[in-house]
């Protein structure tokens, strides 16, 4: 059921960045970096090793499963950014990169900033989150998940992080959008394989999993109506429920059917999340209803009208590049 919750967070980042829904957004954002510290230390446990053929075949899938997507989705952009500048502008970060350094930052998705969302332009803008996947990934692939002893030691030293930032620098895109504030919950995520991997369940009712999910979503949608102090440790509940929700989902017991279903499913979470700012140019461009003067935002009104959009632009990345990439994944990773 991976997939299909993959899907749901993209799906909370769009309704953030385009229809103003404050909160799930970001925390799903959070949430996509623990799943990626549990998947990543889990594939590489069981799937790829810590030999150097493995970690060549790991790198391998991880640019297969990332490039292909993402460059379409910049060269449409950058195409767009030509056809349609006066709505590309709404956008402060998407602009065509001026130096060998923008060029290389939008082209690899490695944004050389301690924010990567403060670097610009950006054409693809919420590929910031990608510069701190990628340096997790490469931790996980060095051995920081290796054992339970490292594990444990990295997820102590974020922590300690979290500590720093309230005491030498109290701001809160440090805890959030800064690659080293990913470190937590990709270490939770990497603490939750070893969990896993020592004290399995047998059932997990379906209802449960609704029931932490619903949580996650009251948990990011009552956090303005609460205090300082509880808004600060609503960003801590919200993990220890995606460190739950994966938990429970991982023991969850489906059809081969509802499997292949979940698999396709997810397929649209990383489309999805890349490209809703060039489709929401091409929504303004061609229908523009509901749309804010000025800006990419837009009333409820026109949620259904971009989400059609949303879906088929989606639909044809998936059918036409996503599925023949993973095809070329099984191939690489049979060579293992």
């Amino acid at each position: 059921m991976f997939g299909t919750l993959r899907t749901l967070l993209a799906i909370n980042v769009v309704l953030l960045h385009i229809f103003s829904i404050p909160t799930l957004g970001n925390y799903s954002v959070s949430f996509f970096f623990l799943l990626s510290g549990f998947l990543m230390t889990l594939i590489i446990h069981e799937t790829y090793g810590y030999s150097f053929i493995g970690f060549r075949v790991f790198w391998l899938n991880r640019i297969l499963r990332l490039y292909p997507i993402y460059l379409s989705i910049l060269f449409i952009t950058i195409v767009l950014v030509f056809i349609f500048p006066e709505i590309v502008l709404r956008h402060s970060s998407i602009k065509i990169p001026d130096t060998i350094i923008e060029w290389f930052a939008n082209l690899t998705m490695i944004f050389p900033n301690v924010v990567p969302h403060r670097f610009n332009p950006r054409l693809v803008p919420t590929a910031w989150a990608l510069t701190n996947e990628l340096l997790f990934y490469l931790l996980i692939s060095f051995g920081i998940s290796k054992t339970l002893k490292r594990t444990l030691i990295w997820l102590v030293l974020s922590i300690a992080y979290y500590i720093g930032t309230y005491i030498f620098y109290d701001i809160a895109t440090y805890r959030y959008s800064a690659v080293f504030a990913s470190s937590l919950p990709f270490a939770m995520g990497a603490v939750l394989y070893w969990i896993v991997k020592f004290n399995p369940i047998k059932k997990v009712p379906l209802a449960s999993i609704l029931l932490v999910y619903l949580i996650f979503i009251l948990n990011a949608h009552f956090k303005y109506t609460y205090t300082d102090l509880l808004k600060e440790i609503s960003i801590y509940i919200n993990m220890l429920v995606a460190f739950i929700l994966i938990y429970l989902l991982y023991h969850i017991k489906i059809s081969n059917k509802w499997k292949k279903w979940d698999q396709y499913i997810g397929m649209y979470s990383y489309p999805i999340y890349l490209s809703h700012y060039l489709v929401a140019i091409l929504y303004v461009a061609f229908i523009n209803f509901g749309v804010h003067k000025n800006n990419f935002k837009m009333h409820y009104v026109a949620l259904p009208f971009y989400g059609l959009f949303l879906f088929i632009f989606c639909f044809l990345i998936v059918r036409y590049i996503d599925i023949n990439v993973n095809k070329l994944k099984t191939k690489v990773k049979k060579t293992l």
